[in-house]
């Protein structure tokens, strides 16, 4: 499944953050949850993760690249599950690093949900029409360059 749009929700006191309804059923087996490379929290299906965890494993163990990669997302990642309310209980490390007290926003990317810090969210967003046409445009250069175009 794709996940796409953005959903605006606030923690509760116990530090949970809900799911969007309609992604609610793909958590149904729990949720793993990564510090993100922009500063928000990825949340992935336990298959999502697998997927993930493919990519990661391309970059050789015995490397020190590889085993630093494999710190940063193997280590750093909580096993949590999905209450009945359909909410998360998102753990204080990664509130910390992804400098959410209160409000959040929940949005899709792709095979991956992100939990963002609603202000943190809002200077991303900002920033997005920009860098999509940056990259519209160089992979247009580039298909040219190759002859693609």
């Amino acid at each position: 499944m794709a996940f796409r749009g953005n959903f605006e929700y606030q923690l509760d006191d116990r530090k949970r953050v809900a799911l969007p309804p309609k992604f609610r059923e793909e958590f149904a087996n729990g949720a793993i949850l990564v510090p993100g490379l922009d500063g928000c929290i990825e949340v992935y299906t336990p298959e999502g993760f697998e997927a993930e965890a493919r990519v990661v494993e391309r970059v050789p163990a015995f490397s020190e690249q590889g085993r630093q990669l494999r710190r940063a997302f193997f280590a750093s990642s909580f096993d949590v599950q999905r209450d009945a309310q359909g909410r998360l209980l998102i753990p204080a490390k990664l509130l910390t690093y992804a400098g959410i007290e209160r409000d959040v926003v929940v949005l899709g990317n792709d095979q991956r949900l992100e939990i963002w810090d609603r202000t943190t969210w809002e200077e991303q967003e900002s920033t997005l029409p920009g860098a999509r046409a940056s990259a519209l445009q160089q992979l247009a250069e580039e298909s040219a360059a190759g002859g693609g175009g």
